[in-house]
């Protein structure tokens, strides 16, 4: 069905709905544009990012309020990105394997954390010296403490970066850690954006 225009008021709605919604508006729409209402920084930068991803054009403005308004334009002359994934370019080293590692705790294994914190720095490490690099790192829960201030594996996971890793921080889980103005390294993510990429993965690796 053809629609010109579309608005969409996110203000309150929680991670990953503003993309979810974003997601369902541009498969009704064949050109036109789509006016995005929210009041939250971080879904801001998600639905922007996902509909950039998607070939859109993407203008912002903010009011006096903080209402963040995204006016996404579909059709016109937009094209597609020619990235290799929606992710972003991914680099030699990880070559067109689809390999993700999700880390979900800032600790390895359960038991003793301080063990935990040992293992997960040697596993991080461990990583740069295989040729096959992940294509994506994921951190959710308690592991985005390793991708923000204070991380001591933040050289590390940048490394992995330069070399072609995505680096993925759940930004739900920044919010609830009060980290979100902390983040070092990689980029803020989204529910919709991960369980697109675990399901799309030839293997999924938790340590």
């Amino acid at each position: 069905m053809k629609k010109h225009s579309i608005k969409l008021d996110m203000r309150g709605k929680a991670c990953p709905q503003p993309v979810i919604e974003t997601k369902k508006a541009l498969d009704q729409l064949e050109e036109g544009i789509i006016t995005v209402v929210l009041d939250a920084e971080p879904s801001a930068v998600n639905v922007s990012r996902f509909a950039s991803s998607q070939g859109c054009i993407v203008n912002r403005d903010d009011d006096d309020s903080g209402t963040i308004h995204l006016e996404i334009a579909k059709g016109f002359s937009c094209t597609i990105p020619s990235t290799q994934s929606d992710s972003g370019p991914v680099s030699t080293s990880a070559g067109h394997n689809k390999l993700v590692v999700y880390i979900n705790d800032q600790y390895m294994g359960k038991g003793n954390d301080k063990l935990g914190k040992i293992l997960m720095k040697a596993f991080l490490k461990t990583l740069l010296e295989f040729s096959i690099r992940p294509r994506q790192l994921i951190f959710v829960n308690s592991g985005v403490y390793l991708t923000t201030s204070g991380s001591e594996e933040i050289e590390t996971i940048r490394t992995l970066e330069q070399e072609g890793s995505n680096i993925f921080s759940c930004g739900t889980c920044l919010d609830f850690y009060h980290l979100k103005d902390m983040l070092e390294v990689g980029q803020m993510s989204n529910m919709f954006e991960i369980t697109s990429l675990l399901l799309e993965a030839d293997r999924v690796v938790v340590p």
